[in-house]
């Protein structure tokens, strides 16, 4: 058989392609070659196995549909395109079995639709390596759960027996079988998908991967960080936004999670690719830059850390909130140890709700006065008026600064503040299926976004939604004057 086809993934692709997490997810819009990805990735771990005792690096591998339909009209002829019958190895049509063949790399590829109990009870009963799932949004997080039992079964140790240079497991048992040159563990599931919907499995397995599990998320197909247009149609995105709903769109061409029954995102503009740093944001040592800490004092208290850089940006570095805690407890216990750890020596200034200066019934201390105790500087927000608050961060949201979005959140440390304004944080849906006027209370993600809230008002120069800085500017007038 032929070489195997030469192959380079896009940028926005290449951390799942070359992931070797047990689990590698990817989401992204129609058209943005996610599924080419995948196919391929087929042949760069397979070329990764270590041989066998004949040479040949064998491999076994299931591509999951969750129809015969869609594997036979989408996924199949995807792979072939790639992998031709004759050139790159045999396809059995009777079977939609696959043997890919390169180099001393020999690996079965088998395609299992789930239209049926027949079809899980046969996926269930596999030797394999490793598990592709295509468009896995449509398939059931039970059988995702499960097929990982199947994985790192094949090759197994009388195939690839153990070698003294690759030493033993944790358990003390001598390394072989399914691994690497390298004796690395080599049995692997990945998975392409367009964005699921908001309250579902796999929408909060996204938003909270486990440490086994990479996610890789594409940016819109408008964004100015799309790689792959050169591979589409003149105007593909365009021509294909005509006539489609704001939520379509928002899924199939901006990559972003879908609408969920239960209410409908605060802030549409916010986008992922575009307001969230690939890691961590470095914080600017510097006096005279305080870190800002936005912070909600009720019964749930939450606090975004931020900073104004030398262009005006807001940078927003870390994110905490408490269930059912007081203010100086979680002063104490979560918001002084990431100052402490994280600024260390940095003045910061903390901005909380105009409701924090009212006196308590018991011993008549404010908030205020509790954070004060604490040694640190506070002040409250301009305002609590909602539609200042909400207005300040879209306008934060809305904002280019020399082509850099002006609102930029911590890719490491604010996993909580991305899934609030993914959708968390959100206008409940009544019965008739209008929204509400008001933000939904859930806990934490509306105690978050206040805190954001009160951090970007305080962080608004334009005086139009932080009024705080409105006030009537003295005359000026001319004077004699001498030098002295």
């Amino acid at each position: 058989m032929g070489q195997a086809l030469s192959y380079t993934p896009p940028k926005s692709l290449v951390p799942f392609f070359t992931s070797e997490k047990f689990i590698s997810l990817v989401v992204g819009p129609v058209g943005s070659t996610k599924t080419t990805a995948g196919i391929m990735k087929i042949a760069y771990h397979a070329a990764r196995m270590a041989p066998c005792s004949d040479g040949i690096r064998r491999s076994r591998c299931v591509w999951i549909r969750n129809t015969r339909e869609q594997l036979r009209d989408t996924s199949i002829p995807d792979f072939l395109s790639w992998f031709p019958p004759g050139v790159a190895g045999e396809y059995a049509k009777t079977y939609n079995e696959f043997t890919l063949k390169f180099n001393d790399v020999e690996c079965k590829v088998m395609f299992r639709g789930l239209d049926d109990q027949d079809d899980v009870k046969r996926l269930l009963s596999l030797q394999i390596s490793f598990a592709i799932m295509d468009e896995f949004r449509e398939i059931n997080s039970e059988i995702f759960k499960t097929v990982q039992g199947r994985l790192g079964r094949y090759p197994d140790k009388k195939m690839v027996p153990p070698r003294p240079e690759w030493g033993t497991d944790e358990k003390g048992y001598p390394i072989g079988g399914c691994v690497t040159d390298e004796g690395k563990p080599n049995a692997h599931i990945w998975g392409m998908t367009n964005p699921p919907d908001m309250e579902t499995f796999w929408e909060g397995f996204l938003t909270n991967p486990p440490a086994n599990c990479h996610v890789t998320i594409q940016p819109g197909g408008n964004d100015p960080k799309a790689d792959w247009l050169e591979f589409l149609p003149p105007d593909y995105y365009t021509n294909l936004a005509v006539g489609k709903d704001p939520d379509w769109i928002d899924v199939y061409i901006n990559s972003k999670f879908g609408k969920s029954l239960a209410g409908m995102p605060v802030f549409r503009s916010f986008s992922r690719s575009l307001h969230v740093a690939d890691g961590s944001l470095n914080y600017i040592r510097n006096r005279n830059s305080p870190i800002i800490v936005g912070m909600d004092v009720a019964l749930h208290p939450a606090a975004v850390f931020g900073q104004v850089d030398y262009k005006g940006r807001i940078l927003i570095y870390d994110v905490c909130s408490a269930t059912g805690m007081g203010a100086q407890k979680f002063i104490r216990e979560k918001v002084k140890p990431i100052l402490e750890q994280r600024f260390p020596g940095q003045p910061a200034i903390f901005i909380i709700d105009p409701a924090g200066n009212t006196r308590a019934q018991t011993d008549e201390k404010t908030v205020l006065d509790i954070i004060r105790a604490e040694g640190l500087t506070v002040r409250t927000a301009s305002t609590n008026v909602l539609q200042a608050r909400l207005g300040a961060v879209d306008a934060a949201l809305s904002r280019v600064v020399e082509g850099e979005p002006y609102l930029l959140i911590d890719g490491t440390h604010c996993a909580d503040l991305v899934t609030c304004l993914t959708g968390k944080y959100r206008y409940r849906r009544k019965k008739d299926g209008e929204a509400e006027d008001q933000p939904e209370k859930s806990h934490p993600w509306s105690d978050i976004a206040d805190a954001l809230q009160y951090l970007c008002l305080h962080a608004d120069t334009s005086g139009v939604y932080n009024q705080e800085g409105n006030v009537q500017s003295l005359p000026v007038k001319k004077v004699n004057y001498r030098y002295v």
